[in-house]
């Protein structure tokens, strides 16, 4: 292919079209994947170390 403005493009569209099936194939490769649990569900509204850490940075 010669280096014109058509055949860059070409292979720009080549290049985004591939990004986009390898987003596709890794999203359905994840789909039978658990959801990880969110954190405010998990939360008993109960202070605890982890929240301590969180707001004043202590370990």
């Amino acid at each position: 292919m010669g280096d014109t403005k058509e055949s860059r493009d070409e292979q720009a569209d080549d290049a985004d079209t591939r990004q986009r099936e390898r987003e596709l194939e890794e999203a359905l490769e994840r789909d039978d994947e658990d959801e990880p649990p969110i954190e405010e569900e998990m939360d008993d509204g109960e202070p605890d170390e982890s929240d301590e850490e969180r707001t004043t940075g202590a370990e």
